[in-house]
């Protein structure tokens, strides 16, 4: 997986490596909507923070894939019924800062 300079992760692709330049702005926005979402001490799922932040999921994984890697998001060890039925992660703040 590569990352753009904003540390945006994007498949090792011309289309995805495109995508994740395009609106860059937005997307870190929606990673700093997720970040001070997780700042309120919550541990949420994908779906959860999807519906909170009213955003797709497929735009909200990413960010807390790159939240992950930053080492801002852990898994919390908590798994949850999602709506296609399987059990998904829970992610939980690994330290909450101020902003």
């Amino acid at each position: 997986m590569g990352y753009t300079e904003e540390n945006i992760g994007y498949q090792l692709n011309s289309c995805s490596e495109e995508a994740a330049n395009f609106n860059v702005k937005g997307k870190i926005s929606i990673r700093e909507e997720v970040r001070k979402l997780f700042n309120t001490g919550q541990s949420l799922t994908v779906e959860e923070v999807s519906l909170i932040l009213n955003k797709a999921e497929i735009s909200v994984k990413p960010r807390l894939s790159e939240l992950r890697k930053e080492g801002f998001l852990m898994d919390s060890g908590e798994r949850k019924l999602g709506k296609w039925g399987t059990n998904i992660t829970v992610w939980k703040a690994w330290k909450i800062k101020d902003d």
